[in-house]
């Protein structure tokens, strides 16, 4: 089997992207891997134990069958979905004109100078639980940051010359 890596990858315009891929003056920044193993490491270790201590402590045939067939299916899709998300990372694109979010197989969100330069992170309750997402002041429009480390996000913005607004946003 051969391997064969490319060193140099001309550049292309990318239309989901709206711009040339990729662009020489942005900024990537890629979501944490530690945030994303933590999350779901946490929760295969814990569907492993409950696998393990219920097939271990279940009285009957058919219980041990009930276990072993939800938690077994369970491990299975949180690992599939694992390795997903590592293979896919989300990934911001910063630039001096433009902050683009974007994720494989997802629509491209973009926060325009044109709509301001203040930016601010944002809490916003979406269902049961809070999701930091990223806005310019007074825009309606908010980037779900998900996995990013807020401090990579905020010094790849102050480099490209985006000002922080200090000031937390909590949205119901």
């Amino acid at each position: 089997m051969r391997v064969i890596y490319i060193t140099h990858r001309p550049r292309q315009y990318d239309p989901q992207m709206r711009a040339t891929y990729p662009d020489p003056s942005a900024i990537t920044v890629r979501e944490s891997r530690p945030q994303i193993n933590t999350l779901f490491g946490f929760l295969a270790v814990a569907c492993a134990a409950a696998l393990a201590r219920g097939a271990s402590g279940a009285h009957t045939t058919n219980g041990r069958v009930a276990v072993t067939v939800i938690f077994g299916g369970l491990l299975v899709i949180l690992v599939t979905g694992w390795i997903a998300a590592l293979r896919n990372p989300g990934r911001l694109e910063i630039t001096e004109d433009a902050i683009r979010y974007s994720r494989r197989r997802e629509p491209v969100s973009v926060l325009s100078r044109r709509q301001g330069d203040d930016l601010r992170f944002v809490k916003e309750l979406r269902g049961r639980t809070w999701r930091l997402g990223l806005t310019i002041t007074g825009s309606g429009t908010v980037i779900q940051l998900g996995s990013f480390s807020r401090k990579a996000v905020r010094q790849a913005c102050v480099a490209r010359g985006w000002r922080f607004d200090d000031r937390a946003i909590i949205r119901r």
